[in-house]
């Protein structure tokens, strides 16, 4: 555990394991296990076969302002059967309990996060790759004895150990981001089908960007709603207690075709207009090209905090700074300041996005 604690900030991060000399597992531009009161920030990770790998116990970890894009494959790697274990994303967060909290990130690649955990909150990213792993890839794989991977939960913002427990999946949090869904290349799309034939219960061929994955998960009041009347012996049988978390969705906004969880009530998908999005490195720094806010829709939007976000599951602990004390999320990439009303994004309008963002 010796990341614990630790502030990770202003690095510019790149071209991690692109020949996938050693593939498999804990590879990443920044990889930690126990990432307890962690802040990762205003990082520039690029061309790397996984971004950040947050494993095990991240818990009261922030990954906000930073910016991801080509953390896949590279466009000219052909062999699928060596990549299969490595596709790379822009994050990763594995068999954690949370709170892990993800907001204010441009994330660019074809997949931006695997997601084999819970207790996570995404606050006002940018999204324009998958989501992938939902509900898999959390046991040992045991041939013989299914073997969940009891993972360990702390005391707030400290590290004794508070108890052990399996991943349910679901208590994920989606407030004011924005998807957009890319054009699958064809060395991702090679893969995604290798991946669909065999069926890898580490990982799945999903490319399509949105909160969709999690359209089978409970919103909190049909989870709530399970467990009224119910008291164990006598009840009707079942697993209660093993079912899928609930999801909470509100201010998303969709574009190019991605797709919202079919339990967001507000969600704003544009099905009419094309979003183009690139980044362009100039002499002084990295820059960001997009007609998106001439479609995004202005102040529909309420301010975020740790009050809205309530606490992970598990630990039952609040997305939080390392101190204890509330995060209000009043202040968008660029240090701008939101009004009551804002919008969707890590931005608060198209001039702030048009600023050099590393």
């Amino acid at each position: 555990m010796g990341g614990v604690f630790s502030i990770i900030e202003d690095n510019h991060i790149h071209h991690i394991n692109n020949k996938q000399n050693l593939a498999g597992a804990e590879i990443g531009g920044i990889k930690m296990h126990a990432a307890i009161d962690v802040i990762i920030r205003r990082n520039h990770i690029h061309n790397c076969t996984r971004g950040i790998w947050l494993d095990w116990q991240a818990q009261g970890t922030r990954v906000t302002g930073n910016l991801f894009h080509h953390n896949c494959l590279p466009d000219d790697f052909t062999d699928c059967e060596k990549a299969y274990n490595s596709v790379g994303e822009d994050l990763f967060i594995e068999v954690s309990h949370g709170p892990t909290l993800v907001d204010h990130n441009l994330m660019l690649s074809d997949r931006s996060l695997k997601l084999a955990t819970q207790g996570v909150a995404l606050v006002h990213n940018l999204i324009c790759g998958s989501l992938v792993s939902v509900g898999i890839g959390t046991d040992n794989g045991a041939p013989i004895i299914p073997s969940p991977r009891y993972t360990p939960y702390h005391v707030h913002h400290g590290t004794q150990i508070a108890g052990f427990m399996t991943i349910l999946h679901g208590d994920m949090k989606f407030y004011n981001n924005i998807f957009i869904q890319k054009k699958i290349r064809s060395c991702m799309k090679a893969l995604s089908e290798l991946m669909e034939s065999d069926g890898n219960m580490w990982d799945n061929c999903n490319m399509i960007t949105g909160t969709s994955p999690y359209d089978e998960y409970p919103t909190f009041e049909q989870w709530k709603k399970n467990f009224e009347g119910y008291c164990g012996m006598g009840s009707d049988v079942g697993d209660l207690y093993y079912e899928h978390l609930p999801v909470w969705a509100s201010g998303n906004c969709y574009f190019n075709g991605a797709r919202p969880w079919k339990k967001e009530s507000d969600a704003f998908s544009d099905t009419e207009n094309t979003v183009s999005i690139s980044l362009e490195q100039k002499d002084d720094g990295w820059y960001l090209h997009t007609n998106l806010y001439d479609f995004l829709p202005e102040n529909r939007d309420g301010i975020i905090s740790t009050e809205t976000l309530g606490i992970a599951f598990e630990p039952e602990q609040k997305y939080e700074n390392p101190d204890g004390s509330p995060i209000i999320f009043n202040q968008d990439f660029s240090g701008e300041h939101r009004d009551v009303l804002t919008c969707a994004g890590p931005f608060i309008n198209k001039e702030s996005a048009s600023r050099k963002v590393f």
